[in-house]
């Protein structure tokens, strides 16, 4: 509109900004056009330097930069109260790298990483949370402990909760002054390695329909002890009901059980022969490819001749 610019669009920018002038000193940065945002303001990789004239990039993600303010929230109804926003929910189901939240002070002097760890526990557990709600606080040097998500019913749509999560303090807080200091931005670049380590894991079995992961459980912001043990969270969950997520995780089952039988049969370990139960279940079940047809038919000829699992041939 000529001559008028909506404020909120204004300080948004604004944020954004900020954002790639400090994370940009150990991140490399790629901001999503406006036009192309559907959640991810920007995808990121970790920065590292390689030598004292170039760097190299790993750990991809994503990151929804924010300023100070309200807690994040995904699905429920929209405004006018009539459409459940089942798009949100489904449009974190297909992501395919770890989210973050980047929260920029008022001051645009600094950022706040969270984790959105949490969530994918809600979504793990229903196959369609009605509304899911993040609240988060400020920095703390006090340990945090992770604990589940508090449920409310009340829904009209989907399976009619509303879970809320705690994302914690920032597991990592930086400002430009602070990475300046090579020794800072280091620490910084580790702690971050740190969490994608996990977290990318998450994301990839959950997309998979695996629902059995970790992630880390307790933490407080710019934890640089690195020879602290990590204290982690186990979660899994199933159904009771017949055949509910069978064939999704034989997909995953299969492919592993093949490529590890292939190396153990190659590498001669009689390990191998306990592989046949369950390579026979999944044939029988015809979720058996050719390679594991192959791997099947060689353990089992072999092991009835008394010889050793590494094919003649």
């Amino acid at each position: 509109m000529p001559g008028r610019q909506i404020n909120f669009s204004i300080r948004g920018e604004q944020y954004e900004k900020a954002f790639d002038a400090i994370a940009s000193q150990f991140l490399s940065i790629v901001r999503v056009p406006r036009a192309d945002d559907y959640g991810i303001d920007a995808y990121c990789h970790v920065r590292r330097p390689l030598d004292a004239t170039s760097s190299t990039i790993g750990g991809a993600f994503g990151v929804q930069i924010r300023g100070p303010g309200c807690n994040l929230q995904f699905g429920g109804m929209n405004d006018k109260g009539d459409t459940w926003k089942a798009y949100e929910i489904d449009w974190l189901r297909t992501l395919g790298v770890p989210l973050y939240l980047a929260r920029v002070s008022a001051n645009l002097c600094q950022i706040d990483f969270y984790s959105l760890w949490p969530i994918w526990l809600v979504l793990g557990g229903s196959s369609a949370p009605f509304r899911i709600v993040c609240e988060f606080t400020d920095c703390s040097g006090t340990i945090f402990t992770l604990s589940g998500a508090t449920q409310e019913l009340g829904g009209c749509a989907g399976d009619g909760i509303t879970s809320t999560v705690s994302l914690g303090p920032p597991f990592l807080s930086v400002s430009q002054q602070e990475l300046n200091d090579p020794s800072f931005r280091g620490h910084a670049i580790a702690l971050m390695d740190t969490w994608l380590q996990y977290d990318r894991i998450t994301v990839i079995m959950l997309l998979l329909r695996v629902a059995n992961v970790k992630g880390i459980r307790e933490w407080r912001t710019n934890d640089f002890d690195f020879q602290r043990q990590l204290i982690l969270k186990e979660w899994m969950a199933w159904s009771p009901t017949p055949g509910e997520n069978i064939d999704s995780i034989c997909r995953v089952f299969e492919p592993v059980i093949t490529n590890l039988g292939w190396h153990l049969q190659h590498q001669d370990d009689p390990s191998a022969y306990k592989l046949i139960p369950g390579l026979e279940w999944l044939h029988s079940k015809n979720w058996l490819g050719q390679f594991g047809t192959s791997l099947l038919k060689g353990l089992k000829e072999a092991q009835a001749k008394g010889q050793s699992p590494r094919p003649t041939a």
